[in-house]
């Protein structure tokens, strides 16, 4: 009993919550080896039920450790007590593990069906293929949850090279396999293996060395200057209808000194009003930008009436002066912009009930916006955790802007963890990533992944700087993630082919290990 519980329970949760710890603000990406050789120790590979219990196990210390930023969002601006805060944040991080409990019951699954008769080699294939095919169903399944993908902790890594040929779930793939490999050869101390294995680590990582020099895309004109205002609002005073005016002087006072910038961003939903009730407001910054040769890009609020009067509610980016165009937000973040469930849920406590929580999804295939003469894409908060999306608008695009109001998540891991994915987007499109948000991180993110320029967090700040237009497109911005999501499918069918006609070969016996 106590070696089940140990078994089952406790070290896959270790193993778990070991791993949020390769990611930011810690970024200690090493730790991810043992973490996951510790699971490949324990892992119950022919044994469905155990594999169940062993995944969800997981799945609590992983998103436990590495979600914990959820409790802020309910407790301090969801409006919930401290014990509904932790209840209702245990059910999520239980309900997202269950993620992990499918992927590894359905890899013992396959295992099993290869009647015992899989070499460990195999077995590994089969176990890292489907975490990689599992991160990419966690992107969409239930509207999808595409956070903490564990390539992204590989950013600072050699293995970033390969970003933008085989996108994040690449690099996923690549990283499982070098502790499946290192594991392998602690496992067996087969020369030809060792060197098998050995050899092809060298050339996965120093192939990463390599691709992480290659340009991709090409840099247009000259640089430009940008300046991002971090107005640092309080979450909880900024839809108070008698801090409008506030909130508005406060923005136009920081904007004041920036009209010789080449562009100006405000961050997510800034003003703190619909778009048609700031038309005045909007003109005259029109008109302003327009007389600087500047460009002022907002995340705001907009509306769209029927004829009965009834509006549906948008989240937007707005691009006034030298350029032009609106967006409206595609992917919705759950609770925050919209209540799943909402006849049932609506009214039941506070949480709820926060503004802004009854928006409707902005229509697939929108256009870039117009930047100059050039062409920006702008990704709102939670938009550029999904990778795919991001991919399929850098095609139209020179330049990436995302907006966040990254207030919900506090003085938490989260905005560390936010910013770290925007750099994987920016590696894998190789274009400059703007982003600009409420109380920070607002920073600069060239091609290559790398924060040239930053602000300080919680601070009312304005952070200008350099960035550059680039034409062009990566392997994976051409492709997508079906090439690696296609190898891993191939990878599994090989496996299990492989141990079936083995099994067939030599009906009951064992394969010995070569």
């Amino acid at each position: 009993m106590k070696k089940s519980l140990t078994t089952n329970w406790i070290l896959p949760a270790l193993s778990g919550a070991i791993l949020p710890f390769c990611f930011a603000p810690y970024d200690l990406w090493p730790l991810a080896f043992p973490a996951i050789w510790l699971l490949l120790q324990i892992f119950a590979y022919d044994n469905v039920r155990q594999s169940l219990l062993q995944g969800w196990s997981f799945g609590l210390g992983f998103f436990g450790v590495g979600v914990s930023w959820v409790y802020v969002s309910i407790h301090d601006h969801g409006g919930a007590s401290a014990p509904l805060a932790v209840a209702l944040t245990a059910l999520f991080v239980a309900a997202i593990a269950l993620f992990p409990a499918l992927q590894f019951a359905l890899t013992a699954r396959l295992i099993s069906s290869s009647k015992g008769a899989q070499s460990q080699i195999g077995r590994l294939l089969i176990l890292i293929s489907v975490w990689v095919l599992f991160e990419w169903v966690r992107s969409w399944l239930l509207t999808g949850f595409p956070w903490l993908y564990l390539g992204t902790a590989f950013i600072d890594t050699p293995l970033a090279g390969w970003a933008p040929v085989v996108g994040v779930y690449g690099v996923s793939l690549i990283a499982l396999l070098t502790a499946a490999a290192t594991y392998a050869c602690w496992q067996h101390r087969n020369r030809a293996l060792q060197t098998a294995a050995i050899l092809s680590l060298v050339a996965l990582w120093a192939g990463g060395a390599s691709l992480n020099t290659e340009q991709w895309t090409q840099p247009l004109d000259d640089t430009f200057t940008v300046s991002m205002v971090q107005a640092n609002i309080p979450q909880e005073e900024k839809w108070l209808p008698a801090n409008r005016n506030r909130i508005t002087q406060e923005y136009l006072q920081m904007t004041e000194g920036l009209w010789d910038s080449d562009l100006i961003l405000w961050p997510e939903t800034a003003l703190p009003f619909f778009q048609h009730q700031a038309a005045n407001l909007i003109d005259q910054l029109d008109q302003r930008a327009k007389n600087s040769d500047t460009t002022l890009a907002m995340g705001i609020l907009s509306a769209e009436f029927d004829n009965a009067g009834e509006a549906t509610v948008y989240n937007s980016f707005a691009i006034i002066g030298d350029g032009e165009g609106l967006y409206n937000k595609q992917k919705l973040v759950p609770f925050g912009e919209y209540v799943p469930l909402e006849s049932q849920l609506r009214g039941l406590i506070q949480f709820f009930n926060l503004p802004m929580s009854d928006m409707a999804k902005g229509a697939k295939n929108q256009n870039s916006l117009r930047f100059g003469q050039h062409r920006l894409m702008p990704l709102i908060c939670y938009e550029v955790v999904y990778p795919d999306f991001v991919a399929s608008y850098a095609r139209q695009a020179e330049l990436l802007v995302t907006v966040s109001n990254d207030s919900w998540f506090g003085a938490s891991i989260g905005p560390h963890q936010h910013l770290q994915i925007a750099q994987m987007r920016a590696l894998e499109t190789r274009k400059y990533m703007l982003r600009s948000t409420n109380n920070g991180i607002t920073a600069i993110i060239d091609p290559f992944g790398n924060i040239t320029s930053r602000a300080p967090q919680f601070e009312k700040t304005i952070l200008t700087g350099q960035a550059a237009l680039r034409k062009g497109e990566t392997p994976f911005v051409i492709t997508g993630s079906w090439p690696t999501l296609t190898l891993c499918v191939l990878l599994v069918a090989g496996a299990c082919l492989s141990a079936r006609r083995a099994s067939a070969a030599a009906p009951g016996a064992e394969l010995s290990e070569s």
